[in-house]
């Protein structure tokens, strides 16, 4: 999958350089104002998105995302540490079912750490790359179908623990003491699988 392929590689070529040049003042004339410390962001994942289906429900893949960032005034570099949590909404039909279930419910968590680069100003606006890897929580659970949805009583559980990776891009324009991106990154699960994992184009504010 090269949407998967392409952000995986960034998420490799980028949180390991940037972790060790965090730490090293950026040469670049800059306002030595103090950067943001925390972020909250929103998204919806575009590769798995559709308000209209044939079965009841919708295709919707919602993340959110926590961020605590440590970077020094004038630098380009920082490093993060993140709780992203997530869920895709519960749908009915066969088809995500897998045979007898009526109805399956995923979400997600992952702990995060890596760092991100800014790349050059634009007036307001800058221009990032990051990219780490984390610990993900993967939990998928469903209810049998016998002319009723037993919400009370899940029949099928499954959960996953994994090592994966993380990286994207994302614009941000500073308004006063606060930051606001749009962000698209790749979370993938599984650091053997990337194509496992969720894409989430998020928008949000740092402050």
């Amino acid at each position: 999958m090269t949407y998967a392929r392409l952000n995986a590689v960034l998420a490799l070529t980028v949180c390991i350089p940037l972790v060790t040049a965090s730490a090293q003042s950026d040469s670049v004339s800059v306002a030595k104002i103090e950067p943001p410390k925390w972020s909250l962001s929103l998204g919806v994942d575009p590769t798995d998105f559709d308000l209209r289906t044939r079965d009841p429900g919708v295709n919707a893949r919602v993340v959110g995302t926590l961020t605590r960032s440590w970077q020094n005034p004038g630098s380009r570099f920082s490093r993060q540490l993140s709780l992203m949590v997530g869920a895709d909404a519960p749908r009915g039909g066969l088809e995500n079912c897998y045979g007898c279930w009526s109805r399956v419910t995923k979400q997600y968590t992952g702990m995060t750490g890596g760092g991100a680069a800014d790349l050059f100003r634009l007036g307001r606006f800058t221009p990032y790359l990051h990219g780490g890897v984390g610990l993900y929580y993967t939990r998928l659970s469903g209810n049998p179908y016998n002319g009723v949805v037993l919400s009370y009583d899940p029949q099928f559980n499954r959960n996953y623990f994994s090592l994966g990776v993380n990286g994207g891009l994302g614009i941000k324009a500073r308004v006063g003491s606060y930051e606001f991106f749009i962000d698209q990154t790749l979370h993938a699960f599984d650091a053997h699988t990337i194509d496992r994992g969720v894409y989430p184009l998020s928008i949000g504010i740092r402050f």
